[in-house]
């Protein structure tokens, strides 16, 4: 019965998924035909998936350990154990960002409108295409822009203990001197494991926090494995802090 009832719920919410995002696909088409509207595109995805989440009745709560600056530029780095987990950070981070993330997304009718404009898509089995991504997104740091990357690279087996990090995001913080902010995302995976519909999901709380900033600047190319490590240590603690693990 409990897994009937997760089964229905998965399939409204991806329903009210697909309503929305076609009501306000004409919109995001005209502020990402021109890359100074991409501002303005960030900001309505977060108005959809604020309405996505008040019909589905998915509560979110960010908790910060200390204010970010707005005027400062950041790598985000989540942990990623749900399909959920990109509608969260979209919702429950005030800040202006852009995704960098696996290039599969850009093949998603829904999203492939994003990773070929605003975010940042990965080739990671192409040499050429990961050095591509890997100097776009040190361009988007250098105009001021923070990036968000999921460093696990995917959603893992095993939900929920996280996967190896992997060293891009971290080595782009060393070589440009931006802070990382490790961020836990805590209920995602309650909410929708791994995100596909055969599990089913469930209505509740989503709580994320934003970790304290991590200053790169006196760290050099070759120190991102132990930065790694770091905000790994980090996240995993928090998490089973949160889930009584």
């Amino acid at each position: 019965m409990i897994r009937a009832l997760k089964f229905i719920w998965a399939v409204y919410f991806l329903l009210w998924f697909v309503i929305i995002f076609l009501l306000f696909y004409p919109f995001f088409l005209w502020f990402l035909s021109n890359p100074k509207r991409y501002r303005s595109a960030h900001r309505l995805r977060l108005i959809w998936g604020r309405l996505l989440m008040l019909l589905c009745g998915l509560f979110p709560k960010t908790i910060y350990e200390e204010p970010l600056d707005r005027n400062k530029t950041y790598i985000f780095t989540p942990n990623h154990f749900s399909y959920l987990d990109i509608l969260s950070v979209n919702v429950q981070m005030p800040f202006y960002f852009n995704f960098m993330a696996k290039s599969e997304l850009a093949k998603i009718p829904l999203f492939k409108i994003f990773f070929r404009t605003i975010d940042i898509p990965v080739e990671r089995k192409s040499v050429k295409g990961a050095k591509a991504a890997f100097e776009e997104a040190n361009k988007r740091l250098n105009d001021g822009v923070s990036l968000l990357n999921f460093p696990e690279g995917g959603i893992r087996e095993h939900v929920p203990t996280m996967g190896s990090f992997k060293m891009g995001a971290f080595k782009l913080a060393i070589e440009n001197g931006i802070d990382i902010v490790p961020i836990t995302l805590a209920d995602n995976w309650k909410r929708m494991t791994g995100g596909g519909l055969s599990e089913g999901g469930s209505p509740g709380k989503m709580r994320m926090v934003v970790h304290r900033p991590i200053s790169t600047k006196n760290l050099k190319p070759g120190d991102e494995r132990q930065l790694a490590e770091q905000v790994y240590r980090i996240i995993e603690n928090k998490f089973n802090e949160l889930n009584n693990l």
